[in-house]
């Protein structure tokens, strides 16, 4: 019984949240009619691994369909040591993505641009092959980041792009 009343005010509280954020003009971040013409967004990219791993991810969050906005990306992937073990060896690596991006409409107008930097740290044992798996997954894990917050940085643009708009 006490978890039947504990779950219904669970519900009732998340009700009265939902319905006063909706009367304070609250939208969220991913809506508007900006971010919803993103899906099937074209994007121009390097031929690095690196690339396609962010352009897949890109699609992953954005979807299929026909986007009038083109983002370009340029990326750069260093990797170095965090340091050495007591024989010499480096155990822990730095993998790093830079991306500059420019998202213009189908007029070629800016709408945004900028650089995002992602991190990923990875262990390797002295097994080579540890070492080539381990910087596969920090690339895959860094990749799938960078798009998550590009994704972010072009709704926050297209938000305030609809906010002058309206002005």
């Amino acid at each position: 019984m006490l978890s039947l009343r504990s779950s219904l005010l669970r519900t009732g509280v998340l009700v009265i949240t939902l319905i006063s954020l909706s009367a304070c003009g609250f939208k969220p971040l991913y809506g508007g009619a900006g971010f919803n013409q993103l899906p099937g967004l074209q994007v121009s990219r390097g031929q690095e691994r690196v690339d396609y791993l962010i352009d897949d991810a890109l699609r992953d969050f954005l979807g299929d369909g026909r986007s009038p906005y083109h983002l370009t990306l340029d990326n750069e992937t260093t990797q170095s040591s965090l340091g050495l073990s007591a024989t010499g060896i480096a155990r822990q690596y730095a993998l790093v993505i830079t991306t500059d991006y420019t998202l213009t409409d189908a007029s070629g107008a800016v709408i945004a641009e900028g650089r995002l930097r992602e991190e990923s740290l990875f262990d390797a044992s002295s097994d080579p092959y540890s070492l080539v798996s381990g910087a596969s997954n920090a690339e895959e894990q860094a990749s799938e980041a960078m798009a998550e917050r590009l994704v972010q940085e072009i709704a926050v643009a297209l938000r305030q792009r609809e906010a002058i708009e309206r002005r």
